[in-house]
């Protein structure tokens, strides 16, 4: 066995949490429609159809993620055992999804979700933080694609999972999914007591595996801005595109005749074209400009949104949901790779919380939004919606980069731009000096 403090180790240890923390994820998200559809409305919601219950059921995990994870880029901070949140959260999320199994109307299942959303939101930053700080420069970004292979693939792998269980179980048993997801979300705190010391990490600028103390932060960053309103969007309009499917999950079973396992595997599919993607798109953004990556992402995601609203067979809604994963990778890899920045700085963790609290404002206000509208407008609407925004997203992100590129022209040569910065140009030599 590889030693503890071996970069590749660490990054597996973490990679195999989020593999099997995908998946408990996975299984739970197919099986909470048809617990909207079995459990009383409650007074408040008893006005509401069913595709905006389950819509405001997702938009209510992701609201909480979003807050939460504000939350958590602060705590990780100032507080030095990153890895202690992390397992606090994963705890947590542990024990409130074992709580589904009591629910017995619809509210109960909208605050479990919360506490739920909550519990995550402390894993996901100090993660990626976690995983910037275990890697050198010249590999983050294959490092951040790995990790997101890992966990993408177990995001897929859940819903199979949970159709299968569905199957078996019955709608009416979803309590048994429940559980066994609870038991998987806690097995996946045990690979972080195997981590180093958290107050240790690779020293970015030296050799891979050789440790340096950052218990007191480096302020060598502290101009580097926080909010990258760019691709703060766009991880908005693309985490609002991916949950299109999951928010008319029912309408599609009925429209195109689809089982459990019909729908799981639409869903997964989404998730396991990313799995493949995700690696190699890591290791592209840390040898090109990672805008290129990110504009063709946006151009995935607008063409396979509007595909999706128009499928009228399962065939062309696999397509779509294919497509879509390969834009969801070239976006979201490359992303995060430009605001990780210095993972010795103070607000590291907390620049990595902004960028994926907006993915999970988009979870959290998207389904809610694309319920709403189609209710009001029709079932077309929001996906043709989701799609110009997409594009109108990749427009304003090239705008802002232009503008960036022409203010800093005039910059002393050889100078070494930040890589938090939204809009900076990603030069060759930038890439191979790390």
């Amino acid at each position: 066995m590889p030693p503890k403090r071996d970069p590749r180790f660490n990054l597996g240890l973490i990679s195999f949490s989020g593999l099997i923390e995908g998946i408990a994820a996975g299984t739970i998200f197919i099986s909470l429609p048809y617990s909207v559809s079995s459990l009383p409305e409650g007074e408040l919601f008893s006005d509401w159809a069913e595709t905006s219950r389950i819509g405001f059921l997702i938009s209510s995990f992701g609201l909480a993620m979003f807050f939460g994870q504000l939350l958590a880029g602060r705590m990780a901070r100032n507080i030095a055992p990153r890895r202690s949140i992390a397992i606090t959260g994963l705890a947590a999320c542990g024990g409130s999804t074992a709580l589904l199994v009591l629910a017995e109307s619809f509210p109960q299942l909208v605050l479990l979700r919360i506490i739920q959303g909550l519990s995550l939101a402390l894993v996901i930053p100090t993660t990626a933080s976690l995983l910037t700080a275990y890697s050198g420069p010249s590999s983050r970004g294959s490092a951040l694609g790995f990790f997101s292979s890992a966990k993408t693939l177990g995001l897929a792998l859940g819903p199979l999972a949970g159709g299968i269980l569905i199957g078996y179980f019955g709608t009416e048993n979803l309590g048994a999914v429940y559980g066994l997801g609870a038991g998987v979300i806690l097995l996946a705190c045990v690979p972080f007591f195997f981590l180093p010391s958290p107050g240790l990490t690779v020293n970015p600028g030296g050799s891979p595996g050789k440790q340096t103390d950052t218990s007191q932060p480096n302020q060598s960053s502290r101009g580097s801005p926080l909010f990258n309103p760019g691709l703060a969007l766009g991880a908005f309009v693309a985490a609002s595109c991916a949950t299109t499917l999951p928010v008319f999950q029912n309408e599609f079973a009925n429209r195109l005749g689809l089982d459990s396992f019909g729908i799981a595997v639409a869903l997964s599919s989404m998730l396991l074209t990313r799995f493949l993607v995700s690696w190699p798109v890591g290791r592209a953004a840390d040898r090109i400009d990672e805008h290129r990556l990110i504009y063709a992402g946006l151009l995935f995601l607008a063409g396979s949104t509007f595909l999706l609203g128009l499928a009228v067979s399962f065939p062309v809604l696999l397509l779509a949901r294919i497509i879509m994963g390969i834009g969801m990778a070239l976006f979201s890899v490359p992303a995060l790779r430009i605001v990780s920045g210095d993972p010795e700085s103070r607000n590291h963790t907390f620049r990595i919380s902004l960028l994926t609290a907006a993915f999970s404002c988009g979870v959290g206000i998207g389904p809610l939004l694309t319920g709403l509208c189609a209710d009001r407008f029709g079932f077309v609407t929001p996906f043709i919606c989701w799609s110009l925004l997409s594009l109108a997203t990749a427009a304003f992100i090239s705008s802002r980069q232009r503008k960036t590129e022409d203010s800093t022209s005039g910059a002393p040569p050889g100078e070494k731009p930040d890589l938090s910065e939204l809009s900076e140009p990603v030069t060759s030599e930038r890439k191979t000096t790390g």
